[in-house]
């Protein structure tokens, strides 16, 4: 099965720079097509990060009002895709630190009670991005599934582009270290200990 990417998305569905010259030229329907073609992709990242479909809900509807409030802002030096993903960025950051550890113990025991069987290969995903720091998180989810390359994450995340590799070769040590105690890797699966 082919990975879709945000930047696949752009560069196969709808001329997006297009687009984004109606919706600055005040043709506010035009949106929608922006909605559409990044609506899903921003919804598993934001839920990667936010592990709470009730949260994410909110944080992609808040990410697209800010990015339609500050699409005069834009500028074509990078692709659109990686300007809103830096907007997702910044509001993901600022939505995680305003949890405070109470709330987030609340929410875990309710999600807990409420929560659907998962695969094991799910529940090995999740388990093992509990791991991870939340600007890790942000760096393997850009990198593995979104498909950015170091420089256009760093432009998103703003830290260096080497600093960015450095971080994405340490937590893959870090998720393959954690892996192997779980149980036997062969080959690059998990195979699960009895």
């Amino acid at each position: 099965m082919q990975s879709i990417t945000a930047e696949g998305l752009e560069a196969n569905c709808i001329d997006i720079e297009a687009v984004i010259i109606q919706v600055q030229a005040g043709d506010k329907q035009a949106y929608r097509k922006i909605l559409d073609q990044y609506e899903r992709p921003m919804y598993t990242y934001c839920y990667y990060i936010l592990k709470n479909h009730a949260e994410t809900e909110d944080a992609v509807q808040e990410i697209f009002i800010r990015a339609f409030d500050n699409l005069h802002q834009y500028k074509r030096q990078a692709s659109f895709s990686a300007w809103l993903y830096k907007v997702a960025y910044h509001h993901l950051v600022n939505v995680k630190k305003k949890r405070s550890r109470w709330f987030r113990m609340i929410e875990q025991c309710k999600e807990r009670e409420s929560e659907r069987q998962f695969s094991q290969h799910e529940t090995l995903v999740s388990e093992l991005l509990t791991y991870l720091t939340a600007e890790e998180r942000h760096i393997l989810l850009l990198k593995a599934v979104e498909q950015y390359t170091f420089e256009e994450i760093s432009e998103i995340m703003g830290i260096k582009s080497a600093t960015i590799r450095k971080k994405y070769e340490r937590l893959r040590t870090k998720l393959m270290e954690r892996t192997c105690q779980k149980g036997d890797n062969a080959h690059g699966t998990y195979v699960p200990s009895k």
